[in-house]
């Protein structure tokens, strides 16, 4: 909890300046690559988050991976703050960073889990759903679970509605279970 107010501090700050640069949009991406980053390589969580690995050492693990990546203005302050032995924070402040994107400019994710990829046309449908639940901009996401066998899960803000086939046999399995006199 702690890592998370200090690392929303330095996501308004990083706001602030990509808003001043004009590139804020550039820098939401530039965080959904950092996080992706840290979630497929488990190495680097472990390198930056490491009180042995001086700071030079993760500076040019920084630099090597993320140069090309995202913007130069971007990659300069993932330095400075690894500088400031604050590396273990870049992965907090890119999740902050994003959040408070969506809060600046009303950005409401609506996600869909589907077993399988939806069509364009039930894609629409969702999101005339989502219209009338949330008056914000929309950005959507259908990720894919095939263990919920079929229907969907939606999740909207707070909103959750699981209308999932797994859910439904857990549903009859616990009945049948409660039925049953042991």
């Amino acid at each position: 909890m702690k890592h998370r107010r200090i690392a929303k501090r330095y996501a308004k700050a990083l706001l602030s300046l990509a808003e001043e640069n004009r590139i804020m949009d550039e820098a939401y991406e530039d965080m959904s690559t950092i996080l992706d980053v840290f979630e497929k390589t488990r190495e680097m969580k472990i390198i930056l988050s490491s009180p042995i690995v001086r700071e030079t050492k993760k500076i040019k693990i920084i630099e090597n991976v993320f140069r090309g990546k995202i913007n130069e203005l971007i990659l300069k302050y993932l330095v400075i703050i690894t500088k400031r032995k604050r590396s273990i924070l870049i992965e907090p402040i890119a999740t902050e960073y994003k959040i408070l994107h969506k809060q600046k400019l009303n950005i409401e994710t609506v996600t869909v889990i589907t077993s399988q990829e939806l069509d364009a046309e039930t894609q629409e449908q969702v999101l005339k759903v989502a219209r009338k639940v949330t008056d914000k901009k929309i950005e959507f996401q259908n990720e894919i679970d095939p263990s919920i066998i079929g229907g969907f899960i939606l999740k909207i803000g707070d909103y959750f509605y699981d209308a999932s086939v797994k859910r439904s046999l857990n549903n009859i399995k616990k009945k049948l279970y409660h039925s049953v006199e042991w």
